[in-house]
């Protein structure tokens, strides 16, 4: 238990101030919290750190992030380069590498990128907006594990993760109405009271989605944590994992509302 405070502690006095600078500290800070979830991820994949695997996806990600510099038939000529790459790991480790293990990589760079870049997008909007997300996943998850404990009797997904209960899940999704209500009533990033709480059920849910597919992943290659990367936490893909499904699914509803 303190280990996992300090951890804890200690995470939060780097982390903070950089979400609370924003610009490109926040956005550098994103991208080295995707690479070091892509090292945990390939680690989990072939039971070691394969550098040139993770050097390409780590490549792919920094493609994202600089999107805006590299523009045009370039953007597209270095992706099919990277792909080239990742499949000639096949040939060249005689097929020691499994092809649907570069498959799942592939996959999993552009989801883990995706959602790192996603939640930096948010804090370009506003801090605002990176607390809600931040705010509606913790009471959605504290929520859901009380109450799980007091109330859970049907189970959520037994083969991925049996201790979830949908009871859980319900409550869990629920508390986080509180949340819209606050950020309605005290911030800009809503107009629409109606509009706040459809999404933050909506984010609450995939926020919850985005958990059991990282428990997936972990329960295919037997392993508890992602890494040991955060002391009594795990891993940066353990702490992440609902924020990395659930911010692009924000920024997609943000911007829905936006064009209507």
């Amino acid at each position: 238990m303190k280990t996992r405070v300090i951890t804890a502690i200690a995470a939060l006095i780097v982390f903070l101030p950089l979400l609370y600078v924003g610009g490109d500290y926040f956005k550098y800070t994103t991208f080295a919290l995707g690479v070091m979830a892509m090292y945990e991820i390939v680690r989990m994949t072939f039971k070691e750190t394969n550098i040139v695997v993770l050097g390409l996806s780590s490549l792919a990600g920094a493609l994202l992030y600089l999107r805006e510099e590299i523009l045009g038939l370039s953007q597209y000529g270095i992706v099919y380069l990277l792909v080239i790459g990742m499949l000639g790991v096949v040939v060249v480790t005689g097929h020691k590498i499994k092809l649907v293990e570069i498959g799942s990589i592939i996959f999993v760079t552009v989801y883990i990128f995706v959602g790192f870049y996603s939640l930096y997008m948010l804090r370009s909007l506003s801090l605002f907006h990176v607390g809600y997300l931040l705010l509606t996943i913790w009471f959605t998850d504290s929520f859901a594990y009380i109450g799980g404990m007091r109330f859970g009797k049907n189970k959520l997904s037994p083969k991925i993760s049996p201790n979830k209960s949908i009871e859980g899940s319900v409550i869990g999704s629920l508390s986080s109405i509180a949340i819209a209500l606050v950020f309605y009533f005290t911030t800009s990033i809503f107009t629409n009271l109606a509009v706040a709480i459809g999404i933050t059920l909506v984010v609450s849910v995939i926020g919850q989605f985005g958990d059991l597919i990282e428990s997936a992943y972990k329960r295919e290659y037997g392993v508890k944590d992602s890494s040991n990367l955060l002391p009594g936490h795990g891993g940066i893909f353990d702490r992440f994992d609902s924020v990395i499904l659930s911010a692009p699914c924000l920024v997609l509803l943000l911007n829905l509302v936006a064009m209507l």
